[in-house]
């Protein structure tokens, strides 16, 4: 049953139209993101018709094309940062969109769920293992993973708890299997909250806190560095310590 999971997952995608540059449309940040951070630049990476990896800076309002390789399907990515906050690119979970499945006429359009798409595809990418290389992976079969609920509940309202590199490193080894598709081990430690909320996380999908100030919580941490974002600042926490930036830190 597994073999044939795997077969079934290792499909390729149809031809497409071919196109010389398509608009990247991005999508709109989630309300409270927009409301605690403002306005995102957008840090763009895509896979080129050279074969190599193209990126472009854009600002709030701007606008983005690529011109993908289309040959075969391919990844683009956007990840949301905020500079004037010190909220660098590849803290906050991007967007994305999978060539040529989110093509609409001559655009590519992100979302935040083919985000998760994106960053499993470059991954599995990086391992460069001829048998299962991400261009040949039924993209469309896993996206129904999603949609027709056969995950865990957790990962339903928030894939980025599983360790997609993690995930990705097995599919290379030995094919895919979405029991493999799970929350991460996380460590809890508890603190004292250092501003009042709302509160945010890097997820998109993550629901808002109401954390206030002086209140002690218990988060779940994973062993790379977890943010959390309110109006005055950053909290940053790892299973060992935490701390507390306050954005105009940023900008003295």
């Amino acid at each position: 049953m597994a073999a044939t999971a795997a077969l079934c997952l290792f499909t390729a995608c149809g031809e497409p139209v071919i196109i010389q540059s398509y608009r990247i449309k991005f999508p709109d940040l989630p309300e409270a993101w927009l409301e605690i951070l403002g306005e995102a630049n957008w840090h763009t990476e895509w896979a080129g018709k050279d074969g190599n990896i193209h990126s472009a800076e854009v600002e709030p309002g701007g606008k983005a094309y690529a011109g993908v390789s289309q040959e075969w399907s391919s990844p683009v990515s956007a990840w949301p940062y905020w500079p004037d906050k010190g909220i660098r690119y590849g803290v906050a979970k991007p967007a994305g969109a999978i060539f040529p499945l989110d093509v609409s006429g001559s655009s590519i359009r992100l979302t935040w769920g083919a985000g998760v798409d994106a960053v499993f595809f470059w991954e599995l990418a990086s391992l460069n293992n001829e048998k299962r290389l991400p261009h040949n992976f039924n993209w469309a079969r896993f996206r129904e993973l999603f949609s027709d609920a056969l995950l865990p509940e957790d990962i339903l309202g928030d894939p980025w708890l599983a360790d997609w590199k993690t995930i990705a490193v097995k599919t290379a080894m030995s094919g895919f299997d979405r029991r493999r598709i799970n929350s991460q081990q996380c460590t809890s430690i508890s603190l004292t909250v250092p501003a009042s909320g709302p509160w945010i996380g890097t997820s998109p999908f993550m629901r808002v806190s109401d954390w206030q100030k002086g209140e002690t919580i218990t988060l779940k941490v994973s062993g790379a560095v977890d943010s959390y974002f309110c109006a005055e600042g950053i909290l940053r926490c790892s299973p060992n310590a935490w701390n507390w930036i306050k954005y105009s830190s940023y900008n003295q």
